[in-house]
């Protein structure tokens, strides 16, 4: 899809959004003033309401931007998993809003009239998506098909498909393909075209002829490095005949994240390693990640307190105990825990994994440890920047070391910062459990990351409680 015409549905979608907000508040008002039920106080000006539509605007395109919405890579997800994420992405917002009401003056606006607000603005946001998307989907059947010809090989034909079908949905007119390649790939090209229905067309020496007979908007090059040989003697015929041409890099075997693509002195830089975490979506993160540790820091205030007294009474030594560990892009930090152990305790040991029946622990150690209070202040490390609210667990250098030896993929865990708790924690992978599942997981995080999936681990570590049966 063209910058333009993809600028256009952006709008579209905040508009939408942006309206079905207001109107949800305009009716929330209406159907606690207007509908008979009794207002002990008396009834408000309207004004006094509707004068914080400006306000709801910033607040919920602000939220709704920092989850992730409006960008391009987000525009194919399912219906229902962009309702669930309208709803937890609403429910920030919300809070946000009643922070804010707070703040703004000292008149204390209707608790039905944020509750109804509440309830109905995600249900009018959903169905708002949804009709755009239906209205899309007709405008595309009767625009005129972009006619796009698919050169490839194999396995990548199909994602070639996939991608054209994506690029323009159900305007996309896949007119044909050129299979390239050896027998093998050919003959498995050939069944992926017969199952499509798409004619096959020769490979071609002359292209500007080809052209003129088979009028093409798009072409899609979808070849291994193999046959860059081919690339590298045809695409320039070929991007002198068609105004837009697209290159599927051969990159699948190389990153298990997704790729990026940037432009350094005009060269464009492929990295097959991108963080989906960089620029304006770090900087939310971080913004998160500032306002909930030092909320958390105040909240858990009296119970630190508590503990900087009786850590040093269990054991003779310092309060807090610094650990080596190893965070984002291999740097290595100082992490901080409550001390659980004796000042001695890895003299004779070494670093080793805790584990079921360790002795090691204090008597106040164990508990600390059963009850994950160990970990408190790390929050201090997620406001000096070295660790995230959210992220894959830091673990001790000389583990890394082993563990990028023996477990593809391990090292790319650190493509960001390390968390107090993580996708894994969530799911029971924690203490002596499976490294495998571990990384498996922390991948998972890491290739789907928005605002909103870090707001659902949060809520999901506070549900499902600090206590685990592998915290020990």
């Amino acid at each position: 899809m063209n910058p333009r015409r993809q600028n256009i549905l952006t709008l579209i979608r905040m508009t939408v959004d942006l309206s079905m907000v207001m109107f949800a508040w305009v009716a929330a008002w209406f159907i606690r003033f207007e509908t008979g039920i009794e207002a002990p106080l008396g009834m408000p000006s309207a004004s006094l309401y509707m004068k914080l539509l400006p306000f709801i605007g910033v607040i919920w395109l602000s939220v709704f931007a920092m989850s992730g919405f409006y960008r391009r890579s987000n525009r194919h997800r399912s219906a229902i998993i962009e309702a669930i994420d309208v709803i937890q992405s609403s429910a920030i917002a919300t809070l946000a809003f009643i922070s804010f009401t707070y703040f703004y003056e000292e008149y204390r606006y209707s608790r039905i009239v944020i509750g109804v607000f509440s309830v109905l603005h995600p249900i009018l946001i959903v169905c708002g998506r949804s009709i755009v998307r239906k209205a899309l989907r007709i405008y595309r059947r009767r625009a005129t098909p972009r006619r796009t010809l698919i050169i490839g090989s194999g396995e990548f034909i199909e994602s070639a498909i996939k991608m054209a079908e994506l690029g323009e949905v159900a305007a996309n007119d896949l007119a044909g393909i050129i299979l390239v390649g050896d027998p093998d790939q050919v003959n498995l090209g050939r069944a992926i075209a017969a199952k499509r229905q798409l004619t096959i067309y020769p490979d071609q020496t002359d292209w500007p002829s080809f052209f003129v007979e088979h009028p093409m908007q798009t072409v899609v090059v979808a070849l291994p490095y193999k046959n860059f040989g081919w690339i590298e003697e045809k695409l320039e015929q070929i991007a002198d005949q068609v105004p837009d041409v697209k290159l599927l890099p051969d990159l699948m075997k190389f990153t298990k994240l997704a790729a990026g693509i940037e432009l350094i002195s005009g060269v464009p830089v492929i990295s097959i390693h991108d963080s989906p975490m960089a620029g304006v979506q770090g900087l939310f993160k971080r913004v998160l990640d500032i306002f909930g540790a030092a909320f958390a820091l105040i909240l858990f205030s009296p119970i630190m307190l508590l503990l900087s007294i009786l850590v040093p009474l269990s054991s003779p030594g310092p309060i807090f105990y610094r650990q080596e560990r190893m965070g984002l892009d291999g740097r290595t930090f100082r992490m901080l825990k409550f001390r659980s152990m004796p000042v001695d305790a890895e003299s004779k040991s070494g670093a080793v994994f805790a584990k079921a029946g360790d002795n090691r622990a204090t008597w106040l150690g164990s508990l600390l440890r059963k009850t994950s209070l160990d970990e408190l202040p790390q929050f201090f490390n997620v406001l000096a920047g070295d660790m995230s609210l959210v992220g894959p667990r830091p673990e001790r250098p000389v583990f890394v070391n082993d563990f990028r030896r023996k477990i593809p993929g391990y090292f790319l865990r650190h493509k960001v910062k390390a968390g107090i708790t993580g996708w894994a924690q969530v799911n029971g992978w924690r203490g002596d459990t499976s490294i495998e599942k571990r990384i498996e997981c922390d991948l998972y995080y890491i290739q789907n990351w928005s605002l909103g999936f870090d707001i659902r681990i949060l809520l999901l570590t506070i549900v499902r409680g600090f206590i685990h049966k592998n915290a020990y």
